[in-house]
């Protein structure tokens, strides 16, 4: 915690906070909206198939091996590239325009089969490739404009209402344009303007503080790597948090399906109720986040991250249940299921950028350098293989498991595959020596 001797840290103005913050919607939505939607798009359980599903998901598995690569490049070069509008901010500016073309063009499939699954996999790699090429830099920005572990909690607790803004609208907006008979092709168009607009706002208004001890221009890639994985806090933060992503994103991308076959079997209107689960999720994380941030201030980051955490993994095991029990609906039993989900989302929206920003105050401490791009890179490297490869299990799990049986039981199981590996995460950060507040500390007389 923060000693009340410690010299006075500027703060980030309010009004620097919420702009940066705007960034995150642009963030979200095209990431949300496409985990959530793209394999009951190509690949619908019952109806006409644009791209089976096992194809859809190595699709996205490549996908996501390319935003997984190019990570660390993309964060060393912003670590070492001085450009006179911000070594982040060029980042920014020349890549929100691809980046957002690129997610249009998934949802316009002029092929079909294996023509349209070779052309989804080149939209989504190169829709991933910028991806990192703008996303990292934004990220990287956290420990640069906001000092102190307080300011950065204040900073990402912010960010996280403009995350959970970004999934809320991700979530409506599909689900008025479905039920008013949109096609997904409007729907990925709109939001594709709204990602535009938000990264423009951000590279015009937010201004990077100068840096004192940049990292030289011959420190390589390699060097940058290997450097990184020196540090023991983020060794053991990043192997726990692996397990996290696996386990949300395969439950985020599993969820049409468990929507599908089990919450609403039959029902013609079911693809307009996802995007509702996942609005009272976000919703819930919002109203649970004071109490998040409340325990947070008086325990700590790491505990927080551990509890929530815990809880979290809970809740989606706890999916299992619905439809097993008659005593109320199975629409009404996944709504409080998300509800109480939206209790440990808390966590994922506000603390993981805090946490590794703490961690970089760390590295610098070792290395004289700030390296903000690379560890947000290296994480990006790692944190891209178990999402990617959760969308390519369940692409598996589905063409092989449930389409040869149609047994409904290997879709319940969707939610034990995606609630574990939280626990584990969970279980695993209690060895995670993280410390707050060091650069502050090093500072003192």
């Amino acid at each position: 915690m923060i000693d009340s001797k410690m010299p006075q840290i500027a703060k980030l103005p309010l009004s620097k906070k919420v702009l940066y913050s705007l960034g995150q919607l642009g963030v979200e939505m095209p990431a949300f909206f496409l985990s959530t939607y793209i394999f009951i798009f190509y690949a619908p359980l019952q109806g006409e198939k644009i791209v089976a599903s096992s194809l859809v998901g190595s699709a996205v598995f490549a996908g996501t091996l390319i935003q997984a690569f190019s990570n660390p490049f993309i964060g060393n070069f912003s670590d070492k590239m001085m450009f006179k509008v911000g070594r982040r901010r060029f980042f920014i500016l020349t890549g929100f325009i691809p980046l957002t073309v690129f997610f249009a063009l998934i949802w316009f499939p002029f092929l079909s089969g294996m023509s349209m699954a070779i052309l989804l996999a080149l939209y989504l790699m190169l829709f991933n490739l910028f991806f990192a090429y703008v996303v990292l830099p934004y990220q990287a920005l956290i420990p640069e404009i906001a000092i102190s572990s307080g300011d950065r909690v204040v900073l990402t607790t912010i960010a996280s209402y403009f995350t959970i803004t970004g999934i809320i609208l991700a979530s409506i907006i599909p689900s008025i344009l479905l039920y008013l008979h949109f096609s997904f092709s409007t729907i990925g168009a709109i939001i594709s303007v709204i990602t535009a607009i938000t990264y423009l706002i951000v590279g015009i208004t937010i201004k990077e503080n100068r840096i004192d001890n940049p990292v030289p221009r011959d420190y390589s890639v390699a060097k940058a790597f290997v450097q990184t994985f020196k540090n023991r806090t983020f060794d053991r933060y990043i192997i726990a948090y692996l397990f996290f992503q696996f386990g949300f994103y395969f439950f985020e991308a599993s969820l049409g399906y468990y929507v599908e076959d089990i919450v609403m079997p039959g029902n013609a209107s079911y693809a307009s109720f996802i995007g509702l689960y996942t609005l009272v999720a976000v919703i819930s994380a919002i109203i649970f986040s004071p109490v998040l941030v409340k325990f947070t201030k008086k325990y700590g980051e790491k505990r927080a991250f551990i509890v929530f955490m815990s809880f979290l993994g809970s809740v989606v095991l706890l999916a299992y249940t619905v439809g097993l029990i008659h005593i109320i609906s199975n629409v009404v039993q996944m709504f409080i299921i998300m509800i109480l989900a939206g209790l440990g989302l808390a966590s994922y929206f506000i603390l993981p950028n805090a946490i590794v920003s703490e961690i970089i105050d760390e590295d610098e401490m070792l290395t004289g350098y700030r390296r903000e791009g690379m560890y947000f890179g290296v994480q990006g490297l790692l944190e891209r293989i178990p999402s990617g490869l959760s969308g390519f299990v369940l692409g598996l799990w589905i063409t092989y498991m449930y389409l040869p049986t149609h047994n409904s039981l290997f879709i319940r199981d969707l939610s034990l595959i995606g609630g574990i590996p939280i626990i584990i995460n969970a279980i695993l950060f209690i060895f995670v020596p993280l410390k707050q507040d060091i650069k502050i500390a090093h500072k003192m007389p």
